[in-house]
């Protein structure tokens, strides 16, 4: 074997000053807290997988603002992480947690930098298990009521035959589908809308909303039938979310609930205006059987054709009696009769309208000539005359004029005027 040559050293300060040539150290950088907090809060925003989390752990700490913030502490063993949820998320959560209670918490993870605590800023909470929902839907459910958006009060009237009706469901689920056959098969005079939408899962009760307040934007729509198949209470959540049933409640239109399931109630089946267990069962609530019309209208024919008969009937019978009754020769007699009895009723009516003319021409002619009697014309044919100053007023004695005055005489045809020169006597003075 090659032998193995080795480096003896035996400078030693010369090795050191190489050393520390080598591995001098870094220049010294002072930051301050608010800098590192800075650096981790940007560290944490910028990460994609911290943007949406779902974290699950026991409430501990719960409060709640008097701006309606919500915070608590999510506790895991030793392990622990601050939650913030905001006014505008809290108002929309199912349900409010509370301490000791195991729940998933969806947000964002952050840093609260005036504490340099990260946190989670969450935008929902979800119970784990179902007696956490069934707790949920009874606190939703006793609040609403409290409202009155149950009150029977404010329950609107179904048409009695809808001419279009609005249908808030998905697309794809058997639901429209059922509602479909039996409508043909009941009613296929009605039109119908669909407005499609999730009714399961993230965004369903945003879409059901949503579409409820679209549909109330249109003046063609009757009735809505709201709803969708059964499913378990997980499924059906999204007709348990308050949004939805305010929804339903400032809907101007009619709405059926139809979400399938025959015995337990959503929120949504408790603010509708009619509750139907399936959505078939919607279209039997809110249309007729047009097998049930046509045979009702077959009993008004039928009906309205024995009344017109035996009507008939009664007056034929009621005029052969009075054919029998009488022989041909008598109702001729009583014929003439009646005509003899109208001749003599004119004749009446036209003496005595006579009469009254002539009296009334008599009674005129008497009241005109007391009326001429009385009147100044009568004394003026007779060569007396009316005077009267300039101003109309009539004279009937000297004192009401002087010398130089002016005066205007009216005779019986004609009037003219004349002017004081003298007074013929010593009554007037002045």
């Amino acid at each position: 074997m090659p032998s193995k040559k080795c480096a003896v050293i035996t400078d030693y300060g010369q090795l050191r000053t190489n050393m520390q040539l080598e591995f001098s150290i870094p220049t010294k950088i002072v930051r301050s807290v608010g800098d590192i907090t800075s650096l981790l809060k940007q560290l944490i925003d910028t990460q994609p997988e911290f943007q949406n989390v779902w974290v699950q752990g026991e409430v501990s700490n719960y409060s709640r603002s008097g701006a309606g913030h919500v915070y608590f502490t999510l506790k895991e063993g030793n392990h622990q992480i601050s939650v913030a949820i905001f006014r505008r998320d809290a108002t929309r959560l199912k349900f409010l947690p509370k301490d000791g209670e195991e729940v998933i918490v969806q947000g964002q993870l952050s840093l609260y930098s005036a504490r340099g605590q990260y946190q989670i800023v969450g935008r929902n909470v979800e119970p784990v298990g179902i007696g956490a929902l069934q707790r949920a839907y009874e606190e939703l459910k006793e609040r609403l009521s409290d409202e009155g958006l149950f009150d029977d009060i404010h329950k609107k009237p179904l048409p009695r035959y809808p001419r279009k009706i609005g249908i808030v469901t998905s697309k794809t689920g058997a639901a429209i589908q059922d509602i479909l056959q039996q409508l043909r098969k009941r009613y296929p005079l009605a039109e119908v809308l669909l407005h499609p939408t999730l009714v399961q899962g993230d965004g369903a009760a945003q879409g059901i909303a949503s579409a409820i307040q679209v549909l109330n934007q249109r003046e063609d729509i009757d009735v809505l039938i709201v709803g969708r198949g059964g499913g378990s209470i997980e499924d059906l959540w999204a007709f348990n979310e308050e949004r939805v049933a305010r929804a339903i409640f400032d809907s101007r239109i009619p709405i059926v609930s139809a979400v399938g399931h025959e015995t337990d109630f959503t929120i949504a089946d408790w603010v509708a205006d009619h509750r139907a267990p399936t959505p078939s069962a919607a279209v039997e609530h809110i249309v007729p059987d047009q097998d049930e019309l046509f045979a009702q209208l077959n009993g008004f024919e039928l009906w309205l054709r024995t009344t017109i008969q035996n009507r008939l009937d009664r007056d034929e019978t009621r005029l052969q009696e009075l054919e029998t009754r009488l022989a041909p020769t008598q109702r001729r007699d009583a014929i003439y009769q009646l005509y003899q009895t109208l001749d003599n009723l004119d004749a009446a009516c036209r003496n005595a309208v006579k009469r009254n003319l002539t009296d009334s021409e008599n009674r005129l002619h008497a009241l005109a000539q007391h009326l001429n009697a009385l009147s100044p014309l009568a004394t003026l044919e007779r060569g007396y005359s009316i005077a009267r100053k300039t101003d109309g007023e009539v004279l009937t004695a000297a004192e009401q004029v002087s010398v130089g005055d002016k005066i205007e005489v009216q005779l019986a045809r004609g009037h003219f005027a004349c002017r004081i020169e003298e007074f013929l006597d010593e009554v007037h003075r002045k």
